[in-house]
């Protein structure tokens, strides 16, 4: 039986590159023959990474995936379009919001079907005007309809939002949950090496994130709660895993509400999954997402969550079962959820139980592939 040839367009930054590597990795290559076109800054180093594997080719071309810029992103659609035409390939399958536009300009007419996967629709986004917003639910709508096979969303949350902005049919949408290695979580780590490594008592107790300092992730409301949750003069420390623009507004605000001392900034890091280990409990002050991996990262570390009750994050987080959710920027509500579980470890570990044993049910990378490549498989029968 011949493989699959699937084209994969992707961005290589931020929560996409992992998700490539996810791909990469995953993916039967006794089934599917995979090629990468990886784009945007990082594509380089990606396609090098990819590449690995000898059954799996790999591309890199530059993208501004910040702006429309007509002289690449029309050599971009040259390339991609002698690319998808050259006869090489069943499916297409492009991911983020403008890889995903010049992917499916680029497919149109040739007969190869593309599926795109949003990863977080843009006129979703909370920072983005209402000219834009327009703009980005029209662009949508008008290719959703004419030149796209499938849309993967990351959550029902997803498809809720674009079949309610008119984009699309019920027909065209499959949910596939991003998933976890769980291989990759030991639990037997030594919870103590953070402490250590950020000159806290081992008996503290811990509140821990992972994310960019940036508008989306809400660092400011992440301090203003290390305030709230100091005034009662308990030994409660907090850290922040990533950097970003609003690192130095973070730390000046840290120390105008004279909480410098129990809030750690570490910056980047390539061991999170070892760190969350040291964590008492994981929070998420987000102002909008999609369905943030690091909240299932800190489930499958069996850490009580505390977050932003926001569509999709509400379909991995159970509230009062795996955590707490909370309503956006409601401070004193974190607060008393966040006190709930450092105030009762039993319930704490409880809590933390219940979330990876939900990950376990259905979050687990496996899961994920497998529905991929269902979609895959229907989308490629359906146009064969």
């Amino acid at each position: 039986m011949s493989r699959l040839r699937i084209l994969l367009v992707s961005k290589s930054t931020g929560g996409l590159l992992t998700y490539m590597r996810w791909l990469a990795s995953g993916l039967d290559l006794d089934r599917f023959q995979l090629t990468f076109a990886c784009l945007s800054e990082g594509g380089s180093a990606l396609a090098a990474e990819l590449s690995r594997p000898p059954d799996i080719e790999t591309l890199s071309w530059p993208m501004n995936r910040f702006r429309i810029n007509p002289a690449t992103d029309a050599l971009l659609i040259l390339r991609l379009t002698r690319l998808v035409r050259s006869g090489r390939f069943d499916l297409v399958h492009a991911h983020g919001s403008k890889a995903g536009f010049l992917a499916r300009a680029s497919a149109a007419g040739s007969g190869v079907p593309v599926v795109y996967s949003p990863h977080g629709f843009a006129f979703d986004a909370g920072n983005v005007s209402r000219v834009a917003r327009f703009i980005y639910t029209f662009v949508e709508r008008l290719i959703a309809n004419l030149l796209t096979a499938r849309i993967i969303t990351v959550s029902e949350a997803e498809k809720r939002s674009a079949l309610a902005r008119g984009v699309g049919k019920p027909e065209l949408f499959t949910a596939v949950h991003s998933g976890i290695d769980l291989k990759q979580f030991d639990l037997s780590a030594d919870r103590d090496v953070l402490r250590r490594m950020l000159d806290i008592p081992t008996d503290a107790l811990l509140i821990g994130t992972v994310g960019r300092l940036n508008e989306q992730k809400a660092p400011l409301d992440f301090v203003r709660l290390a305030a709230l949750l100091n005034r009662s003069g308990s030994d409660i420390y907090l850290v922040w895993i990533g950097d970003g623009d609003l690192m130095e507004s973070a730390r000046n605000l840290a120390t105008q509400l004279g909480v410098e001392s129990c809030i750690r900034f570490m910056g980047s890091r390539s061991d999170v999954i070892s760190l969350l280990r040291g964590m008492d409990c994981f929070l998420l002050t987000s102002h909008w997402e999609a369905f943030p991996i690091v909240v299932l990262e800190a489930m499958a570390s069996q850490l009580p969550v505390v977050a932003t009750n926001l569509p999709g994050v509400d379909e991995a987080v159970v509230d009062g079962v795996t955590g707490y959710l909370c309503p956006v920027g409601d401070l004193e509500a974190m607060c008393a959820a966040l006190e709930k579980i450092i105030g009762n470890k039993d319930h704490a570990a409880q809590l933390g139980r219940n979330g990876r044993n939900r990950i376990i049910q259905f979050f687990t990378r496996e899961r994920m592939i497998q529905e991929l490549e269902s979609v895959y498989v229907q989308v490629s029968n359906a146009y064969a």
